[in-house]
């Protein structure tokens, strides 16, 4: 729907009109002779400045028709150039003025075409389409291309002084997704998680403002911080009351000047660090290699604030798991690491013998002292460290008699999770020993049936398949962490309930995107990697006899009933678009720490 813009300021390009009305009407034209071309400009040493393309917007004009208004109106819509929607304003009549919103949110609308009805009194222009995605105040994206939601949008039309006017407006913005695309840029924005160790990631789509560099927009975000998907999930280091000065170029550097309170992170040496890594990680998208200074009043901090690069802050990767990542599995009743030069070698600890009857493992990282989730014979979450001959099983979730618990998951800061389906009622578990917490979840799934619960690596959401009543759903969210009290925030759907429809696993590839097995009776059993910020899908991956995922980055693992003596694990080679058989004759449940 929109692609990731280029570095700073933007030159003046101006496009043909709006593919949903198909007119000209309303906006100025330079003929291009095809898909939309950048301005040459001379050459500028200045890193804040670059080219881009915009509609540019204009008046209505004398004697101008009713579907030349609303092509018009739309046209200004759509104008980067207009922040304020002045020139939009100009299409409506006063009592629209009080009623029309811009702000309102986006609906990105491909339409199939206008239907004009009325008389010389009063015009009714509709438009029947698509709506292929929504954009709401806080830049979140939710794309909406798989529902196919078909919508009418009207337009009132009268006469003001003998010129055709808009007397009535859909709410909100109504763009195409040519206009999503030339106006608003895709960017993730970087906060703190709660311990100000690691970053995560939001991912949101951001209007282009022409009066200020992309690196002043990204700067002026974070300053407004998370949305409300966010909100609660994250840290907060950037003080409260901050603004920005300036920004100014030096050099193969970038100044950012900010107002007296930016002092109060000077007090602090791990705050400053957990800043700069925010700063550095965010406008690394628009100023890749070039080092940052931050400045209160045209004053240097001391210290990281005065040579910012990106790559002095590795350790705060949201993605948690880089490179060739430990991979496991299950054979012959014990968990086994994925080597194939040692023989794939059982682990140390109680995880490597046969003590106990155990599925569905969990690993709860890479660190040296790792530890295995997993649901015993009886149906309870256990935990033992997998590096020491001496360790042991314990139970950390027992569940209620009746009750069924999920395969355990683990988020980063080492509590093991899982959903407990009682009749009628739904709780969700996190536990770091024998003393599990419960989870507040939202009303909307408090009685629903959950199959698989996965905490995300960085620990700032979840994906959960869930079943209201209606077939199962994929649906995500925000985990938010307030004093130690753990609360499932707003959920979004991600893969909607259809008839004939499975979702049979669910793993994270990283911090913002999951990978669902699926099956249907049209489209049989694929994989398919979904964005958990905006929606957005992949080509799905072929299948067949896939039973089970687990994913790190690009590596897909995936557990299968073929292979001879109850099944084998297969690895996705992306070159050849294909499924490679990794260990077979009884091998299973392929497991990425966390995730």
């Amino acid at each position: 729907m929109w692609t990731r813009s280029g570095p700073f300021r933007y030159a003046v390009v101006a496009v043909t009109a709006l593919a949903m009305t198909g007119g000209g009407a309303g906006c100025a034209i330079i003929p291009t002779g095809g898909s939309p071309i950048p301005a040459r400009e001379e050459s500028n040493s200045d890193p804040l400045n670059a080219p881009y393309v915009r509609i540019i917007a204009s008046p209505p004009k004398n004697g101008a028709q009713p579907r030349d208004i609303v092509a018009g109106f739309r046209a200004a819509m759509a104008s980067v150039d207009d922040s304020d929607w002045k020139v939009a304003r100009q299409y409506l009549t006063g009592d629209a003025l009080t009623e029309w919103n811009p702000k309102g949110g986006v609906t990105v609308f491909d339409s199939a075409g206008p239907k004009e009805q009325g008389d010389a009194s009063g015009v009714t222009m509709t438009f029947h389409g698509t709506v292929a995605a929504t954009i709401d105040g806080e830049g979140r994206y939710q794309d909406l291309t798989l529902s196919s939601i078909e919508r009418d949008l009207a337009f009132g039309l009268t006469k003001v002084d003998g010129e055709w006017r808009i007397s009535s407006a859909p709410p909100g913005l109504l763009l195409s997704s040519a206009d999503v695309k030339r106006a608003y840029g895709a960017f993730d924005l970087y906060y703190p998680d709660i311990s100000h160790k690691w970053l995560i990631a939001d991912h949101v789509a951001i209007p282009i403002d022409p009066s200020e560099s992309q690196v002043e927009t990204l700067v002026r975000w974070l300053l407004r911080g998370p949305g409300r998907s966010l909100r609660g999930a994250v840290g907060k280091v950037l003080p409260p009351e901050t603004a920005l000065i300036r920004v100014v170029p030096d050099g193969d550097s970038v100044i950012l000047d900010f107002t007296s309170s930016m002092a109060m992170i000077g007090e602090r040496l791990d705050q400053i660090r957990a800043v700069s890594a925010q700063l550095a990680w965010t406008l690394n998208q628009v100023i890749p290699g070039q080092s940052i200074q931050i400045q209160v009043n045209g004053e240097p901090l001391p210290t990281d604030a005065r040579g910012i690069k990106f790559q002095n802050y590795p350790e705060f990767n949201p993605a948690v798991l880089t490179g060739d990542q430990p991979a496991y599995f299950m054979k012959g009743g014990v968990l086994r690491r994925v080597d194939h030069d040692a023989g794939d070698p059982v682990v140390e600890g109680a995880p490597g013998q046969k003590t106990m009857e155990f599925t569905s493992p969990a690993i709860s990282g890479t660190e040296r002292r790792a530890k295995v989730a997993a649901l015993g014979d009886d149906g309870a979450v256990y935990v033992a460290d997998m590096t020491t001959e001496e360790s042991r099983w314990d139970k950390w979730i027992a569940g209620v008699k009746g009750s069924t618990l999920t395969p355990p998951s683990w988020d980063r800061y080492g509590a093991v999770w899982t959903a407990e389906n009682v009749a009628g009622e739904l709780r969700v578990w996190a536990a770091y020993g024998p003393a599990p917490q419960r989870v507040m979840i939202p009303a909307e799934i408090a009685s629903a049936n959950v199959e698989a619960l996965r905490v995300a690596r960085d620990g700032a959401r979840v994906a959960m398949i869930v079943d209201s009543g209606h077939g199962p759903e994929l649906k995500a969210g925000p985990v938010l962490r307030d004093e130690g009290n753990l609360r499932i925030g707003e959920l979004r759907t991600l893969v909607e309930a259809k008839e004939g429809q499975s979702i049979l696993d669910v793993a994270w590839k990283d911090g913002q995107h999951v990978v669902v097995l699926s099956q249907s009776k049209k489209g049989g059993r694929v994989c398919t990697t979904y964005s958990v910020t905006d929606g957005r899908s992949e080509e799905p991956k072929s299948a067949a006899h896939v039973s089970s995922i687990s994913a790190a980055g690009d590596s897909l693992l995936a557990g299968s009933d073929d292979g001879g003596d109850g099944g084998e694990v297969l690895s996705w080679d992306g070159k050849k678009s294909e499924w490679a058989t990794e260990v077979k004759d009884g091998a299973g449940s392929p497991v990425y720490p966390l995730g």
